[in-house]
């Protein structure tokens, strides 16, 4: 073999094994990039959408095509939420999973989508979804913690007549479980937990009910002989916060849940919610309250083993005091200062500390005052608040 041709092969190898080098690196950028953004810092707050019972991704789309999860997407008003579309499996004949199976399934999948790595969860849940949001929470008071509000959409608190009808010829456990019959206990008992536990009975629930019957060709109609209300104005509005009244929507029950545009009236309704209950950003504070005029004559003390300090709370904020410390200033011939400095015993619920403190005055020279000791207690409150975070457009 010939100089020249041997020469040749090897830059041609090194051409080659230059160009997938390049390929390489490009491949890992690449990837690395996807990496990065997939593991994109979640946003303050999540908007999670939940369906009904026989319900899909697709029970959020209206007839016009109106995809009411991208319609917030692309809402500047929600410019500080991610959104996601839950499903869960709801066959639409002969399920055999019950609502305390789903809930568990509807939580894994909530889990695995990193939901709960967001500061603030609220839900969109219509029909068989709301109870099923409820009961998730109630199993998992740690994720519970994170949601501030649910907007139920047609959620049959106290049942539905059409449930019942329909448990005759179809024996999904779910049917039982939304029946509105007098011996239907999970219903009764979900709500008695929901009062009962304070890892819940703080989440504001908001509802929405339906003002149109559903028609027979219209998903669970197929049960109904004739048209019929699916979720009535009580059972849809039972246990629902009394300070938003309920939201009339007029459509039927499949449809409530499908807006044609922001102006519609479910969308609006889920709006206004979300205008007044904005995202809460954690700050801490310092602030002072400084209690003057404390005195010692000679060869006297001053000295108090619970001198209570209060500081001023905003409830609005939800403040509250999570530490506070003492120091003596403005000090003027002071003498055994114990303890030194000043300590603060306890602080109660309401913002108060417990200080205690100790000086003497000053000590006679040729047995004769000559002064007084002066000195000011100043407690520095540090205060946890919950401070409101709006879109620009709220």
């Amino acid at each position: 073999m010939s100089t020249n041709c041997w020469t040749d092969r090897k830059i041609n190898f090194f051409l080659v094994a230059l160009l997938l080098l390049f390929h390489a690196r490009a491949s890992f950028s690449q990837a690395a990039t996807q990496q990065n953004q997939t593991q994109a810092a979640p946003r303050a707050r999540v908007i999670v959408f939940v369906h009904g019972l026989h319900g899909s991704r697709e029970s959020w789309r209206a007839s016009n095509s109106a995809y009411w999860p991208d319609l917030i997407r692309t809402d500047p008003r929600f410019a500080y939420s991610d959104v996601e579309v839950a499903e869960y499996p709801t066959p639409a004949s002969n399920g055999r999973m019950s609502s305390v199976q789903l809930s568990e399934i509807l939580w894994a999948r909530l889990k695995q989508d990193h939901v709960w790595d967001h500061r603030e969860v609220v839900f969109i849940a219509h029909s068989l979804g709301g109870i099923l949001v409820e009961e998730m929470l109630l199993r998992h008071p740690a994720e519970a913690a994170k949601v501030k509000f649910i907007v139920s959409y047609g959620t049959p608190h106290e049942g539905s007549p059409i449930a019942r009808i329909a448990s005759i010829y179809d024996r999904d456990p779910l049917l039982g479980d939304l029946s509105d019959a007098s011996d239907n206990t999970f219903l009764t008992q979900l709500e008695n937990n929901w009062r009962g536990h304070d890892s819940v009975n703080g989440i504001h629930r908001f509802c929405a009910y339906e003002s149109d019957d559903t028609t027979p060709e219209n998903g669970v109609g197929r049960y109904l002989k004739t048209h019929a209300r699916v979720v009535s104005y009580f059972s849809a509005t039972y246990g629902c916060d009394v300070t938003t009244p309920p939201q009339e929507i007029h459509a039927d029950h499949l449809h409530m849940v499908r807006p044609l545009d922001r102006t519609s009236s479910a969308y609006d309704f889920f709006y206004r919610v979300y205008r007044d209950n904005p995202i809460l950003e954690e700050q801490v504070v310092t602030r002072d309250n400084v209690i003057a005029g404390l005195e010692a004559s000679c060869d006297r003390s001053n000295a108090n083993p619970d001198l209570q300090v209060p500081i001023a709370l905003d409830s609005a904020m939800q403040e509250k005091v999570i530490a506070a410390s003492a120091s003596l200033i403005d000090t003027v011939d002071l003498r055994d200062v114990n303890p030194n400095p000043p300590i603060v015993t306890k602080i109660d619920p309401d913002g108060v500390a417990h200080v205690h403190y100790g000086f003497s005055g000053p000590a006679k020279k040729l047995f004769v005052c000559l002064g007084t000791a002066r000195a000011s207690l100043k407690v520095q409150f540090s205060i946890d608040r919950q401070v409101p975070v709006r879109e620009a457009n709220n």
